[in-house]
């Protein structure tokens, strides 16, 4: 947002120099984030002063040039050679000095150096009206006033005003400061002590007398989407270009200059914040405007000349008579605009509910100034001032005469109430305000306060702040115009902790996350958001969603992960390998919640072709390593079961620990793949966080030494049904021998001729270790038969000996 200097202390009195007034912006909470200079004539003119022509000379080289000496208010006459034929002695002329830049009103800016023309030497440039950019004369050199003074700054002649131009950037919640007087009030807070309030120009009542009736019937049917409408009718107004202060005003921040009625428009919205519209009214059919929804699949050209189709019954719409003339709160129509042929103008002044301006901005692919105000929330008591305020400042540049106001529907609102206790906040401060100074501050900022006594105040906000509705928006006012830098460190600190002491759970997942981007992993942060097509009764939805296609919020990390395998996929980007932290939503009557989750989303290649080998492809069994690994890292172990009927999978399994669930893993649905577009095989897991976070606490870390012993291994080769997993496997071989037997895997697996149909073949290797001594055949030969005995008798697998 950009906020003029010299606009903004037309309303306080307030002697800052641009630095310092930026610095005390910022500390308030409106931080500026940079600085520009705006001149009425591009360079403002800078290095260009009054001369006097003191003598004029044929060129001896050049038929067509002069040789003059000029003063310019300096020790010594500049010699200056001119082309232009109305040079002559005794003129007040513009001249450019060495150095000077000049901003011609066509070509590109030049920088004037010492020179010699012709053989003359030449101290600058005695200029004409278009080399200053102040027209498009060049038949000549500008001839000023006689009574000048040589070596005065043209920009004093000519009034270049120059200006500081702040870029604030404006929080969402601080719409109350979208407006030079919005910024202003914050100054007169900080001034308070010395009594420098901000002030309006004087805004005259309109004669209710007045010859000119409003022919204009407005109606508001939806009042709960448009609570106030506010309209005046000009009569006889005659369109020219706005005065040169306004189209000043108005170009310092950015904006074109339209015409005077336009002008004025824009000029209030930026002065006061509140979004205005003029219309032609001889424009306006069957002399009516309303403020309504209308049928689906209706059409309507916006100012910028688009054509767009409005939802029914969604989407406000200003009426009149006939059909639809503006998006209410976003942009006008092109067929009612006001243009140099008007005389008769209405205008309207409007307060609209937020929530449904933000969904119709966002539906339409619309954003503009009004639809900025009015979706973050525009001062409601403030309508009837700001339409006042254009009102006399039409009639005192376009004239006509002006009906008395229209002010339809509600026309005073309730101000926000918020109980206060003084003695709490100062604890939460972290300082012992003083009651009349927290009061003053709150006061400065047009609050009402009144003292309950015992330390308590029932304070009433403005309906414009609409981000201060709770104690803590009481204190953050009070310390953001006190000072943040103003409240002194204590000696001693005091610290309330609300979790455990003894784990840093932040720092052992980042650890975590750390390994896994070590391992090749990429970490992904998705927004919650997702479409309305995924909302059901146990999804959070969104009351006031931006699109529909950010209507609900997630509650499953499945969802957002696919979108982007999608989108690197569209870009030949096959082989990922990622993982993501983030939070699900859901609702259960009556109440919401949130839960944490660590996702990996796997396609392509999880191993990559090489001089060494083919490529590995992402599988499941790509999954569980990574479970394992997890699981070693946060110390702990848990059982692995095969998913059933779970919509999301093609296959897969679940990690759990006793009754808990704590990761659910697999192929997904090629269901959901295809809805995404997506041709490929994709594994994904989603890990529960807090369930890991429980198993952590629950890890008992142990020591030993290491083995003094040799080991011995054993392979075993055999037939196993198709229905009994490796796990299964793994269990039965433990209970042979927990103590010698130290680790379990798989080296190859079978299906094909020479096996019976609905069985496969197993290669298990088998790591036995004694920490006591020397492991021998004996008794690794023992262990081994117990292993064969468990196995065919609790499995029924065939042992190939």
């Amino acid at each position: 947002m950009k906020i003029s200097y010299n606009w903004l202390r037309q309303y306080i009195d307030c002697d800052w120099a641009p630095e310092e007034m930026a610095d005390r912006l910022t500390m308030t909470g409106l931080e500026v984030e940079g600085t520009e200079t705006y001149d009425s004539i591009e360079g403002g003119l800078e290095g260009v002063v009054v001369g006097e022509v003191k003598t004029h000379a044929q060129h001896p080289n050049a038929d067509r040039l002069s040789v003059c000496t000029v003063d310019v208010g300096a020790e010594e006459l500049l010699n200056i050679v001119c082309g232009a034929p109305n040079v002559a002695a005794g003129q007040k002329v513009a001249v450019g000095l060495v150095g000077t830049t000049l901003y011609p009103t066509e070509g590109n800016p030049f920088t004037l150096k010492k020179s010699k023309i012709r053989g003359e030497v030449s101290m600058g440039m005695i200029c004409a009206e278009d080399e200053l950019g102040l027209g498009t004369d060049h038949d000549g050199i500008m001839v000023l006033d006689p009574s000048l003074v040589p070596g005065t700054p043209a920009a004093e002649v000519f009034a270049i005003e120059r200006d500081i131009v702040f870029e604030i950037g404006l929080t969402p919640n601080r719409v109350d400061a979208a407006s030079h007087f919005g910024v202003a009030r914050d100054l007169a807070a900080l001034l308070r002590k010395e009594g420098k309030p901000a002030t309006l120009p004087e805004i005259p009542e309109l004669d209710p007398e007045s010859p000119v009736k409003n022919p204009v019937q407005i109606d508001l049917p939806e009042p709960d989407r448009c609570p106030r409408f506010v309209g005046v009718y000009f009569q006889g107004v005659t369109i020219k270009d706005s005065p040169e202060w306004m189209q000043n005003r108005l170009k310092a921040i950015g904006l074109r200059p339209i015409n005077n009625v336009v002008d004025i428009t824009n000029f209030v919205l930026h002065e006061l914040g509140q979004p205005l519209h003029a219309y032609d009214a001889d424009k306006i059919r069957g002399n009516r405007i309303s403020a309504q929804t209308l049928p689906k699949n209706t059409k309507f050209r916006t100012l910028d000349g688009t054509e767009r189709e409005i939802r029914g019954g969604i989407d406000l719409m200003i009426c009149d008579g006939e059909g639809p003339v503006g998006v209410a709160g976003v942009m006008g129509g092109l067929d009612s605009e006001v243009t140099a042929e008007t005389s008769n103008v209405f205008l309207e002044g409007a307060y609209f509910i937020p929530g449904g301006i933000r969904r119709t901005a966002a539906y339409l692919g619309l954003k503009s100034d009004a639809s900025y105000r009015f979706e973050r929330g525009v001062d409601p008591n403030g309508t009837r001032r700001a339409t006042l305020r254009a009102t006399a400042l039409i009639l005192e540049l376009a004239g006509g005469t002006a009906s008395v106001e229209d002010d339809h529907g509600q026309t005073e609102f309730e101000y926000f109430s918020v109980e206060f206790d003084l003695n709490r906040a100062r604890i939460l401060m972290g300082y012992d305000f003083a009651a009349e100074e927290a009061i003053g501050i709150l006061e400065s900022l047009e609050m009402k306060v009144e003292d309950r006594g015992a330390g308590k105040y029932h304070v009433q906000v403005p309906p414009y702040r609409v981000d201060v509705t709770r104690p803590q928006d009481v204190m953050e006012e009070i310390l953001r115009i006190h000072g943040y830098n103003n409240i002194p460190l204590p000696t001693h600190s005091r610290l309330s902790y609300t979790t455990d002491q003894d784990l840093d759970v932040d720092g052992i997942r980042q650890k975590y996350f750390n390994a896994l981007s070590a391992s090749g992993f990429n970490e992904l942060v998705t927004n919650p958001l997702i479409p309305a097509t995924y909302a059901k009764d146990s999804t959070a939805n969104l009351i006031n969603n931006l699109s529909e296609d950010m209507a609900v919020l997630r509650d499953n990390m499945l969802y957002t992960g696919l979108q982007v395998v999608a989108h690197n996929h569209n870009r030949q980007n096959l082989d990922l390998r990622l993982f993501e932290y983030g939070k699900t939503y859901g609702f259960s009557d009556p109440e919401y919640h949130e839960q944490e989750w660590i996702a990996f989303y796997l396609t392509g290649a999880s191993v990559p072709v090489s001089w060494q080998g083919k490529a590995l492809s992402a599988s499941l069994f790509t999954l569980t390593r990574e479970m394992e690994r997890l699981q070693r890292f946060f110390g702990f172990f848990a059982e692995t079961k095969e998913l059933e009927n779970d919509p999301e999978f093609a296959y897969g399994l679940a990690v759990v620990k006793g009754e808990k669930v704590i990761a659910r893993l697999g192929k997904v649905a090629d269901a959901l793949t295809d809805v995404h577009g997506i041709d490929r095989p994709v594994f994904f897991a989603q890990i529960d966080w807090r369930q890991v976070v429980r198993q952590y606490r629950k890890a008992k870390v142990k020591f030993a030494e290491l083995p003094k012993f040799p080991g011995l291994r054993r392979d075993v080769s055999m037939i196993v049904p198709e229905e009994v997993t490796f796990r299964n496997i793994e269990a039965v071989i433990r209970k042979a021998n927990p103590k010698l037997i130290r680790e379990i895997g798989i080296t190859d697996v079978y299906k094909g001729p020479n096996i019976e149909a609905g069985k496969k073949s197993y290669l298990v290797n088998i790591s036995m270790l004694d920490e006591k001594k020397t492991l021998n055949d004996k008794a690794a030969d023992k262990v081994m038969r117990r292993v064969f005995q468990l196995l065919e008798n609790e499995l029924q697998l065939e042992i190939r000996k």
